[in-house]
């Protein structure tokens, strides 16, 4: 057992004490930066180094890579359910006819992604990579590897639309549409924008969210008439053989939801707000968007389909996490206690609780990454 997590906890381990020692060794800003580089390189070639054997569907996109290039004509690719990454996997075979190559890539892509969102979002990014590990999300994404290549796109794109640049949020927003069709969810980050929140449109959107919970076995229908192929999907509950977390630990789903709603409560619990008005704008759309993902998180935690659309919402954890971390800081009396000694012991607390989904993931194999082997020892 221990030479099948071997690498993956040296890996990490190694991780977090870089991590350490970047925190304590540059001020905030290059801390930030380097802590970004630091999980493009080590997360990112942790991923990018897995065997073919390492993620449930790893095979899978090995065969797609082989057969959109023999396949590869611009009838087939325009033809595609997923027009965007056919192309993309047809254009890497200029560069290289070994399929590695779409793992490597992959990795590196959707981890850039991540690692870009954290760096653009949260104060604490050393607190965000860890999550993004703990929180079942890098190791999903060596699984579900496509909807995570438009996972990352999506979550670009929020960047960009966080900062009003509203054109190249819809670029990428299409472009994350035409690599996964579940990306269409991603409508909600344009409309969470642009509303400007307060009191009374916090009610009428809990209302609206009622609503879709109402008739949401209709827009389910609906999609998969647009969208047949995820049709496997829809039924969502434990006796299908489908392996995900949602089959496999629906009560381990369920909770992590209910600690992001923990997070949710003491943000609206704190009186005292980011003096950053671009900061508290962000909290804002961060607040509503994790507000979304457990409603529907809790709601539809045994369905599938809806656990990996909600995946485009609750991934924002990951930042939104620290940010309410720093919220809760800002809200204690300094004459009292030392705010630094709160944090640390706060964000230790939050590192240990969420490696607790990191076990259950790992022991339980949820996503087919154990015994971990990279393809440089084969």
């Amino acid at each position: 057992m221990s030479g099948e997590y071997g690498i993956l906890f040296g890996v990490l381990g190694l991780y977090i004490i870089l991590g350490i020692i970047i925190n304590f060794s540059f001020e905030n800003k290059a801390a930030r930066l380097f802590q970004s580089l630091s999980m493009i390189v080590i997360l990112g070639g942790l991923s990018a180094a897995r065997a073919v054997s390492v993620g449930a569907d790893t095979q899978l996109y090995n065969n797609l890579y082989s057969w959109d290039f023999e396949a590869g004509n611009w009838q087939n690719i325009l033809s595609s359910k997923y027009p965007l990454y056919s192309l993309y996997t047809y254009c890497l075979h200029f560069i290289s006819s070994n399929p590695q190559i779409i793992i490597v890539m992959n990795s590196l892509i959707i981890v850039t992604s991540v690692a870009i969102t954290i760096y653009s979002y949260s104060e604490n990014v050393f607190l965000s990579n860890i999550l993004y590990v703990t929180l079942y999300f890098f190791f999903n994404s060596m699984n579900i590897s496509r909807q995570f290549l438009a996972i990352g796109i999506l979550l670009v794109a929020t960047v960009y639309l966080n900062k009003n640049k509203i054109w190249l949020f819809w670029i990428l927003y299409i472009g994350a549409c035409l690599v996964h069709s579940t990306a269409l969810v991603g409508i909600v980050f344009f409309v969470i924008h642009v509303i400007h929140w307060n009191k009374t449109r916090f009610i009428l959107s809990g209302a609206l969210g009622i609503a879709l919970l109402i008739f949401y076995k209709r827009i389910l229908n609906l999609f998969i008439v647009l969208f047949p192929a995820y049709s496997m999907y829809s039924i969502g509950t434990s006796d299908t053989n489908v392996e995900t977390l949602s089959s496999q630990s629906n009560g381990g789903t369920l909770l992590v939801t209910i600690f992001y709603l923990l997070f949710i409560c003491i943000a609206t619990l704190c009186k005292v707000r980011f003096q950053d008005e671009n900061r508290e704008k962000r909290f804002a759309f961060l607040t509503v968007v994790m507000i979304i993902a457990v409603m529907f998180g809790i709601v539809f935690y045994k369905n599938i389909l809806m656990t990996r659309v909600i995946s485009y919402l609750s991934i924002f954890s990951i930042v939104y996490i620290p940010e309410v971390i720093d919220l809760f800081i800002l809200n204690i009396d300094t004459t009292s206690v030392n705010r630094w000694y709160i944090r640390f012991l706060v964000v230790c607390g939050v590192i240990a609780i969420t490696c607790v989904p990191l076990y259950v993931q790992l022991n339980k194999n949820l996503s087919d990454v154990i015994p971990y082997v990279s393809f440089v020892a084969r």
